[in-house]
């Protein structure tokens, strides 16, 4: 091979190994996790009032009962497994601000704001801090159930979610995993 052509052929390398990075931007990351369901391995999401009350009524949970004064619970029922809730409404618990439940299954999302874009491990990966919420089909959940991101360790409502992707040639880029 010549010089020449393998100048080239290095130039060309160097160029696709670069191009993931810049084709990247707020637009793709939040087309890309709304485009298709993505599985959520015991995520927490947040209820408003409304939502756990109809939860009640249409007998996803039992009515919350205390556990001791600042901890109240929510049995889950069949119902609510079938809807791939996967753990106890948590109705109050020290820190937490709003209820919460744990979800567990492939659910489309909806993002609704873009707080960061990082680097991820190398050119091919990034980090996406999000706000976005998980779409469950019943009456019940109108609006998305937001996901609640991690902070210090713990998961926390104010928190961003932080979404992994990865760029393939072959798919593009695709978010494949939330990292906590």
């Amino acid at each position: 091979m010549s010089l020449a052509a393998l100048v080239a052929l290095s130039l060309a390398i160097a160029t696709t190994g670069c191009r993931p990075s810049a084709d990247f931007n707020e637009d793709i990351a939040k087309g890309t996790i709304e485009s298709q369901p993505m599985t959520l391995e015991g995520e927490q999401v947040t209820l408003t009032g409304d939502q756990l009350q109809c939860g009640v009524q249409n007998e996803f949970w039992e009515s919350p009962t205390s556990l001791s004064p600042d901890h109240s619970t929510a049995h889950l029922t069949s119902k609510a497994r079938d809807l791939k809730f996967n753990d106890d409404v948590i109705v109050s618990d020290p820190g937490a601000t709003k209820p919460y439940v744990q979800v567990r299954g492939s659910f489309p999302l909806q993002v609704d704001s873009i707080t960061a874009i990082k680097p991820g491990e190398d050119n091919t990966t990034k980090l996406v801090e999000a706000k976005a919420g998980v779409k469950i089909d019943n009456v019940c959940f109108p609006q998305p159930l937001p996901l609640m991101g991690v902070r210090h360790g713990n998961f926390n409502a104010d928190a961003p979610v932080v979404f992994h992707f990865h760029f393939d040639d072959a798919t593009g880029w695709h978010a494949d995993k939330i990292v906590h």
